[in-house]
């Protein structure tokens, strides 16, 4: 492993500059989780009401969600280095290129283009983690990986906010670019395929042939659950962070400003990156994966009930609960350890993409749906949101099942 081979400072810099392609693309899939980003597009794109910027956010994931198997067996077989510049290179096309259309169609196009290339982002660095971390190590950088993730979907909130205040919305697009630029030149840097002697070890180890890979990962239900376990969670991040949150506090609290909704949301993101080290260091601590899954899930339920259920709260309330839902739903981080350990290298980015499809498809059905429920159940109304925000603690439950069938992966080494 890493930490006897390359040294384990070499080793952080490695998978978390791998990671911050994954933080990048972040910023790209919550680009529209201000207020005031969403006015942009729905102005410039001609989008005329929340289904239709339901179904435009969404193109992002239906290239992630469709891709994902291809580009898993793809890391199995090909430099992930290389794929990495390969997919950065056209997410930051796609970044300058929603600059300048105002075609809806175009503009879905590289919407959906940035949604393919976040299968590597998304995958990448948890390809290459279980080569430079042992096992007792795993977990906490998962953890990390998802925390410098999310960073990017803070950034797309309250500091992107401001400026568009500052400097205008196409300003901050261009500055959205440019920091693609730079991620690009750290990863030409920094990235490395294998730790000193790995390379041999993977010549040794050839990746099955395509089909006999995928038969492998399918039949390892253990990839299911935990793929499951994660999207079910992350759904706080993909449908609340990243785009109905906001809509729900001002239907809601209507006597919240913009900047205090956009805070009080951003807090799922802060809580996200406090939880997702927390968590992966106490699974890694008490050396169990499934106990801590299992207790992540049962109270992600109970904040979100709470959520939903307390009467007459506060600013200081709302900001207090959305905390403590991003740091606990951080337990979904724990999926990605237990599909390592539960798979042998050679097939291993083949069983997180099947993982990831799960993962993503969460998202990328939550999404449209909970604007298509806002629709029939009434529009842009109070008891609309009351009944569409259900779809948050069903999915909670639903991680309490993954969980109670899952078995224990972690390596006592």
């Amino acid at each position: 492993m890493a930490g006897k081979n390359g040294g384990l400072t070499r080793s952080w810099v490695v998978v978390m500059t791998a990671g911050a392609f994954f933080f990048y693309s972040f910023i790209q899939m919550t680009l529209f989780s201000t207020q005031a980003m969403k006015q942009h597009f729905m102005e410039l794109l001609s989008l005329q009401d929340a289904a239709a910027l339901g179904n435009f956010a969404g193109t992002f994931l239906y290239g992630t969600v469709i891709f994902l198997i291809p580009v898993g067996v793809l890391l199995d077989k090909v430099s992930v280095k290389k794929l990495i510049l390969a997919m950065l290179a056209l997410v930051i096309v796609c970044a300058f290129g929603l600059i300048y259309t105002t075609n809806v169609y175009v503009a879905m196009v590289l919407r959906f283009a940035a949604g393919v290339a976040h299968c590597v982002a998304f995958m990448a660095p948890f390809r290459l983690a279980p080569r430079w971390f042992p096992s007792s190590r795993l977990a906490l950088a998962a953890g990390l990986l998802v925390t410098f993730a999310v960073f990017g979907g803070w950034v797309s909130g309250p500091p992107m906010l401001a400026c568009i205040t500052a400097i205008g919305v196409q300003a901050t697009l261009m500055l959205n670019a440019g920091l693609g630029l730079v991620i690009f030149a750290l990863v030409a840097l920094f990235v490395k395929d294998y730790p000193d002697g790995g390379e041999a070890r993977a010549d040794r180890d050839q990746a099955l042939p395509l089909a006999t890979g995928l038969k492998t990962a399918a039949a390892n239900r253990q990839n299911w659950l935990a793929g499951g376990y994660t999207g079910l969670l992350n759904l706080a991040v993909l449908l609340l962070a990243a785009l109905w949150g906001s809509d729900y506090l001002a239907m809601m609290y209507p006597d919240l400003s913009e900047e205090t909704v956009t805070g009080i949301i951003g807090m799922i993101l802060i809580g996200t990156m406090i939880g997702s080290p927390l968590c992966g260091w106490v699974s890694d601590r008490v050396k169990t994966r499934k106990g801590a899954m299992l207790g992540g899930a049962v109270l992600s339920l109970a904040v979100m009930l709470a959520i939903m259920f307390i009467p007459g709260l506060g600013p200081g309330g709302l900001y207090l609960l959305f905390l403590l839902l991003g740091i606990i739903t951080a337990a979904q981080s724990l999926g990605y350890p237990v599909i390592a350990e539960a798979n042998e290298d050679r097939v291993l980015g083949t069983a997180n993409g099947l993982a990831a499809v799960v993962i993503m498809g969460m998202g990328a059905i939550g999404q449209p749906l909970f604007g298509q429920l806002v629709s029939l159940l009434g529009g842009d109304t109070p008891g609309a949101y009351s009944k569409a925000i259900w779809v948050m603690p069903i999915s909670f439950c639903g991680a309490v099942v993954c969980a109670l069938c899952s078995r224990e992966t972690f390596k006592r080494e």
